[in-house]
């Protein structure tokens, strides 16, 4: 009787084979399904080299949407849902950073703790870090306060506890607020890493001698060549009343210094931008202005494009338009040559995007497509909230006067197909048309710390 065949043996696959199939799955949920099939496949993965081949080939998945009010995860049957599941504790969570002072100081005499006290909250997403300020109900145990003085709105700090209901403040210099009061920090909210920032110098904070009017930080894009850089650099965006002044710190020299910049900005608002190919692009909030503004990061240098040329032309002449609290444009990473542009335009109470290009050789802005919204909102319930990793943001309310407790969907459109996929559903307060910040990184498996 002859001998039984003897087992088949699998012959080892070599790993650089293996690095080149993970490659070419999908989604990072399908290598980390891999990488649980077996330890070889997950020693493969967990190596920096395969680790860094698939960052540069995959864009990192969003996961949700940061807030004042935390982190809101992506929901089935969005595909990020059930990374989402996993990771929501840890994006939502910046109990980790360290505190700037106790909770108790930040409480005026009179007025009862409400769970919205002192905390980190967010400013700022960008290539998985999140840039936070330190605020409260009632921050410093002070009130930013306004009065009008000669046509201009000017800010102060005062104690709670020391104004009267409708008393017009004392301008005093004591009283000045200036770049130097604001705390800040940058965190990797996956790898519970963060760097909390010393204070903008007093002395470099007072050299403007101008009322300070807006104050924007900002997360400085990573700009390298093979995406592995580590190092950040924060920008604070201050507006003055006469000028206009740019604060830079670098996590190489973790130092502040100060740009002012040649040029003023003429835009009424500094707080819409995008950022597209490492420069930051400015766009009025509330209407059409003649120009975009852009900050190059790698060079501190600001410049302009002009915005009223071409199909822009017919777009601000048309009817039923209002940009009343909504944001009307938002400036998205375009094809090579090309700068790109999604308007939002309110037509009979419906809602559509007009995406508009510039190329390179050309003034002219050229329409490329109208891209119709979902038609359940109307009036003045929907709002764009920016663009990152290639898709477009857009949220909205089926409330036809939002009040406390809005329910808001949140939307994503992928640039180049133009496809909108709905992200999550959350619950609002108040409804707030602009403070939405996406979180896109990839899951610890594949990712390495970035603070």
């Amino acid at each position: 009787m002859a001998s039984p065949p003897p087992p088949l043996v699998s012959i080892p696959i070599p790993d650089d084979l293996l690095e080149e199939i993970f490659l070419r799955l999908p989604t990072p949920d399908a290598v980390a399904r891999a990488s649980a099939a077996c330890t070889s496949f997950r020693r493969v993965i967990k190596g920096r080299a395969f680790r860094r081949r698939f960052r540069a080939l995959h864009r990192p998945p969003l996961l949700g949407f940061m807030d004042a009010a935390g982190f809101h995860p992506a929901q089935a049957p969005h595909p990020s849902a059930p990374l989402t599941g996993a990771l929501a504790p840890c994006a939502a969570d910046f109990s980790f950073v360290p505190a700037v002072v106790s909770s108790a100081s930040y409480i005026p005499r009179g007025v009862q703790a409400d769970g919205e006290g002192p905390r980190w909250r967010p400013r700022d997403v960008r290539d998985g870090r999140v840039l936070l300020d330190w605020v409260s109900l009632h921050p410093r145990a002070m009130r930013i306060c306004c009065y009008m003085e000669d046509g201009y709105e000017v800010s102060i700090l005062m104690d709670f506890g020391e104004l009267a209901p409708r008393d017009r403040p004392t301008w005093t210099e004591r009283e000045r607020c200036n770049a130097a009061e604001f705390h800040l920090a940058v965190c990797d909210p996956l790898s519970s890493r963060s760097v909390l920032l010393p204070t903008i110098p007093e002395e470099l904070a007072v050299q403007p001698q101008d009322y300070l009017r807006e104050f924007e930080p900002v997360l400085a894009p990573n700009t390298s060549e093979d995406g592995e850089e580590e190092h950040f650099k924060v920008i604070c965006i201050a507006k003055y009343h006469t000028k206009l002044v740019l604060f830079v710190f670098p996590s190489t020299t973790m130092q502040w210094s100060m740009v002012e910049p040649p040029i003023s900005p003429s835009l009424e608002h500094m707080s819409c931008f995008d950022c597209v190919r490492g420069c930051f692009y400015w766009t009025e909030p509330y209407r059409w202005s003649d120009h975009l503004m852009v900050l190059d990061t790698r060079t501190m240098r600001f410049s302009t494009v002009d915005l009223l040329t071409g199909y822009h032309m017919e777009l601000r002449g048309l009817p039923d338009q209002s940009f009343d609290r909504r944001r009307p444009n938002a400036v998205v990473l375009g094809r090579e040559g090309t700068l790109e542009m999604f308007s939002l335009v309110r037509q009979h109470g419906s809602f559509a995007l007009y995406h508009t290009s510039l190329q390179n050789n050309s003034q002219e802005w050229k329409l490329e497509k109208v891209i119709q919204l979902p038609r359940q909102y109307h009036d003045y319930s929907i709002s764009t909230v920016g663009a990152a990793e290639g898709f477009l943001f857009f949220r909205g309310t089926l409330e036809d006067i939002p009040v406390e407790n809005v329910n808001v969907d949140c939307y994503s459109m992928e640039v180049n197909t133009y496809g909108i996929t709905k992200v999550c559903t959350k619950t609002e307060k108040y409804f707030n048309r602009t403070c939405t910040l996406p979180y896109f990184s990839f899951p610890p498996l594949l990712s390495e710390p970035t603070i």
